[in-house]
């Protein structure tokens, strides 16, 4: 958004950001309401919690603005309009459904990851790691079944001016992007992986220790006789 603009929305809010938003998702550290405004649709991520952890929380959104700056037209991305105040993160406002509501519904399973990973390859490429894209309210289907990759809170930056550490760190979180998709696209039915998607996957020591505890669990609390049940009822 251009500055003029900007400002003229920065004016707008302050009259209208406590009345005329419309709830769209709220998590732990932030909400993300739609407001239709004059200037447009946009959607508006900011940050709540206590005193101190609001002060935290600020420098996340701020950080993620700048996440966004490495993003700049990558299809599949939201595209950012703008920070106002250093605390309201204006996005795109696209409509659609968590990949956690739609899943069940979509048409082309195989077209819909083919097109995701194109978007986590041309993220990875820019620069940016997501960090939590195994989380399902953290991709978005639109119109057509095109996936959108949102939020990006925990994003890390890959900048080559910077340390090995920097670089390792990158890979690493790269790559748990690369075994996220796998995760989700064959619900965790690793036996199933096609010869070309056995080659992207990769899990990490931290990833095959929390499958081995999710495992005990699973048996501990006879979790998958209880879907089971749940299942043949439902037959």
């Amino acid at each position: 958004v251009e500055s003029k603009n900007l400002e003229q929305l920065r004016s707008w809010l302050r009259t209208e950001l406590d009345s005329s938003g419309r709830p769209l998702g709220k998590g732990y550290q932030a909400s993300i309401d739609l407001y239709k405004s004059p200037f447009g649709d946009f959607a508006l991520k900011r940050v709540h919690g206590n005193f101190l952890f609001r002060r935290l929380r600020k420098a996340t959104i701020r950080r993620e603005f700048s996440v966004y700056q490495y993003l700049l037209d990558i299809p599949g991305i939201p595209k950012c309009l703008g920070l106002i105040d250093k605390k309201y993160l204006l996005l795109e406002y696209l409509p659609g459904q968590t990949f956690r509501k739609y899943e069940t519904k979509l048409q082309d399973r195989e077209k819909f990851f083919k097109n995701l990973l194109t978007i986590v390859k041309a993220m990875h490429q820019a620069g940016v790691a997501h960090g939590d894209l195994k989380r399902k309210d953290n991709i978005l289907v639109t119109q057509g079944e095109q996936p959108y990759v949102i939020d990006f809170g925990t994003a890390h930056l890959r900048k080559d001016r910077y340390s090995w550490w920097n670089r390792w760190v990158f890979k690493r979180i790269a790559q748990a992007d690369y075994n996220a998709w796998i995760k989700l696209k064959y619900q965790r039915r690793f036996e199933n992986l096609s010869p070309a998607d056995a080659k992207i996957y990769n899990p990490l020591p931290e990833e095959r220790v929390a499958r081995l505890v999710r495992i005990i669990w699973q048996k501990l609390t006879l979790r998958r006789l209880q879907v089971r049940l749940r299942l043949r009822k439902k037959i």
